[in-house]
């Protein structure tokens, strides 16, 4: 909304994503992109003119700027595509084709045009296998975009006499249509948009014909109330004063938006779940954001938090997922009882390894300096005598890792990783706890409807007749131990190493085994916060039923 009030709406999705992403139908706002490119280039384009004209050298700069144009797109689709499509520089030749069409036509009379059967019948020709063969599949804007330029181009220069434009488009219902059209095209994609984004996908059919004849009425209706009156009425000074005024409102009601991230009603609805329990991190007052690392280390972690009510004995390392697991225990344990964390995204707790990067500047270099540092804390800190390591599944199973002195990835080395730091930190005395990954599930806003969809009307109109999304997002118990089988192997041989270490798996608490089933919600609470990390309803859980284990072991 605020780079639409700006009308640089084409910049704002290039830095978002590609026009043909998966989430496009997703954009309400996404049709402004035109309205940007073409508001620059009407800013440009009269200077540039004016300039053109003094010098006697119209058609010559016409003609170097839209071949400058045509090339930039030509290099830009084939290096940057999205940039090919939404930036200026590229688009502004597709313009300039009228504007030279402008100029040549200056100074002749319009009523003769020896070619404009051939023109406009050429014109559709061309208008009309655009529109069958161009897709989301093709470069574009490149050579792909020549014909319906050249198209558009050749049915406005065959002017009204060409019989394609006097039968089709100078069609009474043509011109209605074509006298709306700039409204309609307002109209038609946020609506179509809103309800993909209310119906969690395509709407059927008829819905879709519903919300395009609602956009031609109401297309007509702001014709005519709204455009009209302001184009063709006569001077006023509130045909400044109000546009201005509106585009201002817009604009902050925009920029407000965006720094609040989001407004409160656009939250996910579920009629078997509260979907405020999807979230993550309540604890946060009882902790300091500091976990005993060195300041210049510190930047190597995105998580860290110490409990400050009193001196931590215990700490949890690893990656997100122990910063998902540590606010449960935080939440659950008993006074006196405190964690310390230290973690860092996608950074498994190893010792002796490291993952093969493709430059050592990367990011599996600086988790290996990560890891490094918190070693070095845990050991030189006697009071923390019980580490809990914790780390998912996908950190383990999948990257690439080699013993350090060596650039040759081994097949095991995640464990000799894992093993590592479990015999490090045992030979220091300190007791070990090994937390298992939990079952990865969908992330739960897609398992939500959106909140109109509580009224059955809105359902009705929309067609959707399936709510029970948390439902559909379940998996089998049977499911996650296939898909996790290579990295429960891993575990296997830990635990056949080193009976020491004590071994946790929180998904006898957050799946059915009975059942066969790990489902999306328990008792009316989502389990997951985003991705497929635990939410605070289900680390308080694991938190209920880990704690216990510790303290027998106190």
């Amino acid at each position: 909304m605020l780079a639409g009030a700006g009308f640089v709406s084409n910049w704002a999705f290039w830095m978002e994503a590609g026009y043909f992403d998966r989430t496009a139908a997703a954009k309400p706002l996404l049709h402004l992109w035109s309205l940007g490119v073409e508001e620059q280039f009407y800013i440009v384009w009269p200077v540039l003119m004016f300039v053109a004209v003094r010098l006697r050298r119209a058609a010559l700069v016409c003609a170097m700027t839209g071949l400058l144009s045509f090339v930039s797109a030509l290099w830009l689709v084939r290096y940057h595509p999205s940039a090919a499509f939404y930036w200026p520089t590229s688009r502004m030749w597709e313009l300039v084709a009228g504007a030279g069409l402008a100029i040549a036509a200056s100074g002749r009379c319009a009523e003769r045009n020896d070619n404009a059967h051939s023109a406009s019948s050429i014109g559709l020709l061309l208008c009309a296998v655009s529109f069958i063969v161009l897709n989301s599949r093709l470069p574009f804007p490149g050579w792909f975009a020549v014909p319906p330029v050249l198209g558009a181009v050749a049915l406005i220069a065959a002017g009204p006499k060409g019989v394609t434009n006097r039968l089709l488009l100078g069609n009474p219902v043509a011109v209605w249509f074509g006298k709306i059209s700039y409204a309609l095209y307002l109209w038609h994609w946020p609506l179509l948009s809103l309800c993909f984004i209310v119906a969690g996908g395509e709407p059927p059919v008829g819905v879709r014909i519903g919300i395009v004849v609602l956009s031609v009425v109401l297309a007509w209706l702001t014709t005519a109330l709204i455009e009209r009156p302001v184009r063709l009425g006569a001077p006023a000074r509130w045909k400044l004063v109000a546009p201005c005024a509106l585009m201002l409102g817009v604009a902050y009601l925009g920029g407000m938006t965006y720094v609040r991230d989001g407004l409160a009603f656009r939250k996910g609805y579920s009629p078997d779940a509260d979907v405020t329990t999807a979230t993550l991190g309540a604890g946060h007052e009882f902790v300091d954001l500091t976990c005993g690392v060195p300041p210049a280390d510190r930047h190597l972690f995105q998580f860290c938090a110490t409990d400050r009510r009193a001196p931590s004995h215990f700490a949890v390392w690893g990656d997100s997922k122990a910063d998902a697991l540590y606010w449960g225990l935080v939440r659950k344990s008993t006074p006196g009882m405190s964690w310390t964390l230290v973690a860092r995204a996608s950074c498994p707790p190893m010792a002796g390894v490291h993952e093969i990067a493709s430059n050592p500047a990367d990011a599996g270099d600086k988790c290996r300096k990560a890891n490094n540092a918190t070693l070095r804390m845990l050991l030189g800190n006697p009071a923390l005598t019980t580490v809990v390591l914790v780390a998912a599944s996908r950190d383990i199973v999948g990257p690439q890792f080699a013993h350090d002195g060596s650039s040759k990835a081994t097949m095991s080395a995640a464990g000799d990783g894992l093993d590592n730091a479990l015999a490090v930190l045992l030979h220091a005395g300190k007791r070990v706890v090994l937390v298992l990954d939990n079952p990865s599930l969908s992330d739960p806003r897609q398992c939500m409807s959106r909140r109109p969809l509580a009224w059955s009307v809105v359902r009705h109109l929309l067609g959707v007749t399936d709510l029970g999304a948390t439902q559909r997002c379940a998996i089998s118990y049977r499911s996650y131990l296939e898909n996790t089988a290579a990295y429960h192997a891993i575990v296997e041989q830990l635990t056949a190493r080193r009976p020491d270490p004590t071994f946790f798996d929180p998904a006898n608490v957050l799946c059915d085994v009975k059942r066969n089933v790990c489902p999306m919600t328990m008792n009316g609470k989502y389990l997951y916060s985003y991705g497929d990390h635990m939410s605070d309803y289900a680390n308080g859980l694991v938190a209920e039923q880990f704690l216990p284990l510790l303290r027998r072991g106190h």
